[in-house]
């Protein structure tokens, strides 16, 4: 049976796989998790450090104890895996290329390159960089441990070679480098162990220590990895793009737009952070301009709202839109893509709202009768549809549009323009009359046939409307704050960029507290973009729960949401498939899920499958396992969390598409109706889990703000905020680093859930 990891990558690494790193992850995976997952390559525990040190007898153990757990957390497994396939990544670069033997010798180098690490989750004292004989005994009982036999049968004739790969991964430090130590070797050209082999272990090594995309160009490391490249003869530059800034969908629907500009201009993305990307870019590769970025992103983000019909309600008076719906597309784009969003919304086909309608005008028995057989939900989708063109879109054209709308019906020799637009309470009811009409003409087409015929008719309507120029002119707020965020918060390698000015949002703060002030500010985020009144059909929450952000002494009670951020939670709706001002009826609590650091690509993939599929787990199901195997946490490595992987097990709704990865993940469970207990057990418990599974820092909040833009914002491998009051009483921690999976005092919680 396949672990979670294991099955994540396999199931989402590229059909033309290198089939030497198919077999690592099917043989040595399962056995590096179950030895390196809860081991730490950086941070973890100050008190455990200093246990380990003072065993040792390092004069400088509290110091070194201190430094090390200053960073944040890393699990030797993600160290080790992340490193490999990112090195892997050069591999096609190289010339001449590496072969079948040399590859296994850098995978199995790279898998004991941080033996000592191991040495001190497991209390053994590793041996000095001159004990050959020695580091070579303990990488054969390792290698043994980790199930190099069924990766390579004949690994053992080339320990030499791998402990050499081992011991020397490090530019410098602690490393043997003359080979009269090691001798003899099988390789036939031992050259090949120090060019290409230790290059490429160097290059992973360093790569899995950057904290940011923008390291490579501040950092000493960025400029150690680009001269791992000239030395590995391959003539490529690295470059990156980042946000500076973490929302959750929008930044990631930001950084996925920016990932597909770049791979069109032939950058390879080679590191996945939670705030970007680093790139292996061509020599000649030059930045693209802000102004080309700002449109892709806005086109691909509006594009899925548009497409996912989101910003949208329905009341007794119809079909409803919010502002910033209306400011995604021109006039025209919206009236094509109507006929769709009426057909989502307008469903009442028990109880359709023609009929009543009808019932509010002075009717002959005859047209009454007539109009009976077109009386139902086609009707109210037709009448619905007209009236909210007119109503957003032909206002002060209502006459040519009335008359052009009879005659498109063929109904203009029937009714006259002033019975089309007979209206009581705010409601027209003449158009549900021209509508009836309409239908009962044709009365025997069916639900489908009318949907293809208001899309025709919409299709007429928007291109008469824009020859006689009669549509408003596309106006777009949204667009102009998104695309100064941008100008402000995104930055490519070779930009001038400039930070938000602090004073500008300071100003506009205080400038919304006063008395007078007209301006909501966002309750979510602070004053710096403009905001507007939070609106049911685009906030997840109940729109004024939240909010003491009032002008002081003032009265105002609405509560605004900056356009951002209003952004933010139209793309929740679109990707969730939950309802504006809903959500929070079902007490969610939110997941956050960033890398350790840093993401390979294939590890970005993997990450994206487990979300997409983690609300279809059945956690009644992972209680059995977990009580049939002891109740050990590895165990849940081996539960069948993934469906099959066939097309009718395939997951009918994915919080990301097949081509957009989560650089920092987000989900959410949610227990409606019941307590807040309840609605935290899960979290928690996945909270506890996935670190250890799959080496990724995880925060687990009620916030649908995340309150961190990258992992490097906090030391933990898991940070639970607001937890229940049980969670107390049981005096669980807050937050944990990774060694505590080691002690496993964590794990008492199963007991008490058991029970």
């Amino acid at each position: 049976m396949t672990t979670l990891l294991q099955t994540l990558l396999l199931r989402t690494l590229p059909g033309e796989t290198d089939p030497v790193l198919r077999t690592y992850i099917e043989t040595v995976l399962p056995a590096m998790e179950r030895e390196f997952g809860p081991i730490p390559a950086l941070g973890g525990s100050e008190e455990v450090h200093l246990y380990w040190l003072q065993r040792q007898n390092d004069p400088q153990a509290r110091d070194k104890a201190q430094r090390y757990a200053r960073r944040p957390d890393q699990s030797l497994l993600v160290h080790v895996l992340n490193a490999v396939l990112i090195a892997w990544q050069l591999i096609p670069l190289l010339e001449p290329p590496l072969d079948d033997l040399e590859k296994r010798l850098l995978c199995l180098g790279f898998t004991l390159h941080d033996y000592n690490k191991w040495c001190a989750g497991d209390e053994e004292d590793p041996p000095l960089a001159t004990e050959v004989p020695a580091i070579k005994a303990l990488c054969q009982s390792l290698g043994e441990k980790l199930n190099f036999d069924a990766f390579w049968p004949d690994w053992r004739a080339y320990l030499t070679e791998i402990a050499y790969l081992a011991q020397n991964t490090q530019g410098k430090v602690k490393t043997n480098l003359p080979k009269v130590h090691w001798e003899p070797f099988q390789l036939q050209d031992v050259r090949r162990l120090d060019h290409p082999l230790r290059w490429l272990l160097m290059f992973g090594d360093v790569a899995v220590h950057l904290q940011d995309p923008a390291d490579i160009a501040t950092q000493t490391a960025g400029q150690r990895l680009q001269e791992h490249l000239r030395a590995l003869r391959i003539h490529h530059q690295l470059t990156y793009h980042r946000l500076r800034d973490c929302t959750g969908l929008l930044t990631n629907a930001i950084h996925n737009a920016v990932l597909d500009f770049a791979r069109e201009q032939g950058w390879q993305p080679l590191l996945f952070f939670a705030q970007g990307v680093v790139y292996l870019a061509p020599p000649e590769a030059t930045p693209p301009s802000l102004s080309e970025l700002q449109a892709v992103i806005w086109e691909r983000i509006s594009r899925v709202l548009i497409d996912k019909e989101i910003g949208f309600k329905r009341d007794g008076k119809g079909l409803k839109v919010a502002p910033q719906t209306l400011e995604l597309f021109p006039a025209a784009d919206l009236i094509r893509a109507l006929p769709a969003i009426i057909s989502a919304y307008v469903k009442n086909v028990k109880d359709p709202a023609t009929p009543k309608r009808l019932e509010k005008l002075d009717l002959s028995p005859q047209e009454q009768g007539f109009l009976a057989r077109g009386a139902d939900v086609r009707a109210d989708r037709l009448a619905e549809f007209i009236i909210f063109v007119q109503r957003e879109f032909f206002r002060g054209s209502v006459e040519p549009f009335t008359d052009w709308m009879l005659a498109a019906l063929a109904s203009d020799t029937v009714y006259t323009a002033d019975e089309a637009q007979a209206q009581s309470g705010g409601t027209i009811y003449g158009w549900y009359r021209v509508a009836a009409h309409y239908i009962a003409q044709h009365a025997t087409w069916d639900e489908q046939q009318a949907l293809a015929h208001l899309q025709d008719l919409a299709n007429q309507l928007a291109a008469w409307a824009e020859n006689h120029h009669l549509l408003p002119a596309h106006q777009s707020p949204t667009r102009q704050t998104f695309e100064q965020y941008l100008a402000s918060y995104l930055e490519v390698q070779g930009w001038e960029t400039t930070a938000p000015a602090a004073a500008t949002e300071l100003k506009r703060y205080i400038q919304a507290k006063t008395r007078d002030a007209s301006a909501l500010i966002c309750s979510l985020s602070s004053g710096e973009f403009p905001s507007q009144e939070q609106l049911d059909s685009i906030v997840l929450f109940k729109p004024q729960q939240y909010s003491n952000k009032n002008p002081l002494g003032g009265r105002q009670v609405k509560r605004g949401i900056s356009r951002i951020w209003a952004l933010e939670m139209l793309l929740r709706q679109a990707l969730w498939s939950v309802l504006g001002g809903k959500l929070e009826d079902q007490n969610p609590i939110f997941l956050y899920i960033f890398p350790a650091y840093v993401y390979s690509p294939a590890v970005a993939a993997a990450i994206r499958l487990l979300v997409n599929d983690l609300q279809r787990v059945n956690f009644w199901e992972v209680r059995r396992y977990w009580l049939e195997h002891g109740m050990e946490p590895l165990a849940l490595g081996r539960f069948p969390w993934l469906p099959l992987a066939d097309a009718e097990h395939a997951p009918t709704r994915q919080r990301y598409a097949r081509a957009d990865l989560p650089f920092m993940a987000v989900t959410y469970t949610t227990t409606r109706g019941k307590t807040v207990t309840d609605a935290w057990v899960e979290p928690l418990f996945l909270g506890l889990l996935l670190p250890l599974l799959l080496g990724v820092k995880v925060v687990v909040t009620p916030s649908s703000i995340p309150l961190y833009d990258s992992d490097s914002d906090f030391l933990e491998s898991v940070k639970f905020d607001g937890p229940p009051d049980f969670w107390h009483w049981l005096e669980l921690p807050t937050s944990m680093r990774l060694q505590n999976w080691i002690r496993g005092q964590v794990w008492d919680l199963g007991r008490v859930m058991q029970r």
